[in-house]
């Protein structure tokens, strides 16, 4: 990985390596998170680098498939977004695909808080189409 890239390159070059190669891209994880960091999404929120380590390490094991794909970096090292789509399959059923955004701070050339914002219900429910079209119903009526 070039040292001498943005933040958010080298973030977009991992996710594009971790889409790849799975589990070996890994070892980049301490080039370019914090000891510290702070990872939220609709299902996790923690802290540290170890416990960073073992939410990709069950993501990989769980999902037979799992990439992203169309990814688009921009910002400052200091504050920047991703934005991507991910499909992932259990290796049974079908593949799940959900667009998603990620923002993430950085201090001292790593990020040390990132916030992944995806729609878990909307994602479980995309392959089928009857449900899809009874979800897109009811949050139409609730939300819109």
């Amino acid at each position: 990985m070039r040292h001498d890239a943005s933040l958010p390159d080298r973030i977009k070059t991992f996710y594009e390596r971790v889409s790849a190669e799975r589990g070996a891209a890994l070892v980049e994880l301490p080039e370019l998170y914090g000891e510290q960091v702070h990872f939220v999404n609709p299902v996790v929120d923690q802290r540290g680098l170890a416990e960073f380590r073992a939410a990709w390490d069950e993501a990989l094991g769980k999902y037979k498939v799992f990439r992203f794909h169309d990814i688009e970096a921009i910002g400052t090292d200091e504050r920047f977004s991703l934005t991507y789509s991910m499909t992932i399959s259990f290796g049974f059923g079908p593949a799940f695909t959900t667009d998603m955004m990620t923002w993430c701070h950085g201090s001292g050339g790593k990020v040390v808080y990132l916030r992944d914002y995806f729609d878990p219900l909307g994602t479980l429910v995309q392959p089928i189409a009857p449900l899809r079209w009874c979800y897109r119903k009811v949050f139409g009526v609730l939300v819109a």
